[in-house]
């Protein structure tokens, strides 16, 4: 599932493309993943300009001059840019410095729901294998109802320590289950989730009463950089996210524990483990992140 890095990449990919652009037609596939009748959001959006594309955890928002159209990737969404000057067999050339080879530049497939054409050339193609992808069209007063319960958002001034702190309180569920929390911090999910824990030495079916302060403000750092990496090196890509431009992130090249069971930690040499937490996979290193809390190999490093 994309995550905030993810979203972000999408977001700096698109914006050169779209921002100061007019939407001139729009085209609906399956509408299982609109949140607005298919016929209100073309007649709603259709000639309006896009003023700016932003992020807020794991939504991405175009703000237009009268709403907010926003995009929720789910699982496998894919929001990509069709550029009117690079043509469709361009599509499968070999990226420069990836070496990933683009597969999203053709003609839209079956999995293809919406479609939004733009009056300058071009088009975003919102394809969703699986169709738990969402688009939703909120007016411009409404939107902080929209958001109001999503938690911090990183890099931003709400944002800080002692905000980070006071969120814990003295629950007893595990630390790697209120991370997947978006009340506590806005786009954070499984694979960040379980990168940030193994930077900060938590083993994460750690219940968060037991943290201690200095390994609350080891985790949100710890949360920052993993973030910030994952943005830096394009987003991870194990099946189904790709960039605007339809290409692969390479961060799961940078991976330390999340999807790594059965391999040697980069660190200690420790054989990664696995193990579920509200339903949820979670990978860590048992010697980097003991259950008791005292790290055998010392501190993973951010």
């Amino acid at each position: 599932m994309p995550e905030l890095p993810e979203v972000e990449t999408v977001r700096r990919g698109l914006a050169p493309h779209v921002v100061g652009g007019f939407i001139d037609d729009i085209q609906v596939g399956d509408s299982k993943i609109l949140q607005v009748e298919p016929h209100r959001l073309i007649e709603q959006i259709r000639g309006q300009k896009i003023l700016g594309l932003t992020r807020r955890g794991k939504y991405l928002i175009f703000e237009l001059e009268r709403h907010y159209l926003i995009f929720h990737f789910g699982m496998t969404g894919q929001l990509t840019f069709r550029d009117p000057n690079r043509s469709d067999s361009e599509g499968f050339k070999r990226h420069p410095v990836t070496g990933l080879q683009r597969t999203l530049q053709h003609a839209p497939d079956r999995h293809t729901h919406l479609q939004i054409h733009l009056r300058q050339g071009g088009s975003m193609l919102f394809r969703d294998i699986r169709k738990f992808g969402k688009v939703f069209l909120i007016e411009k007063g409404e939107v902080s109802v929209f958001f109001e319960r999503l938690g911090m958002e990183p890099w931003t001034p709400d944002y800080n320590l002692k905000a980070f702190l006071q969120k814990f309180g003295n629950r007893k569920l595990a630390i790697k289950s209120l991370l997947l929390d978006q009340s506590f911090v806005a786009g954070v999910g499984n694979i960040y989730a379980d990168e940030a824990l193994f930077a900060a030495g938590i083993h994460p079916a750690r219940k968060v009463r037991s943290l201690r302060k200095t390994e609350k403000e080891s985790l949100f750092e710890a949360i920052l950089q993993v973030l910030k990496r994952g943005i830096e090196h394009g987003g991870t890509s194990f099946r189904d996210f790709v960039n605007s431009d339809g290409d692969k992130g390479n961060n799961q090249e940078e991976l330390q524990v999340y999807g790594r069971k059965g391999e040697s930690c980069h660190r200690c040499g420790t054989l990664i483990q696995r193990i579920v937490i509200s339903q949820r996979s979670s990978s860590f290193c048992p010697a980097c992140q003991p259950r008791g809390g005292r790290s055998r190999a010392g501190k993973a490093p951010i």
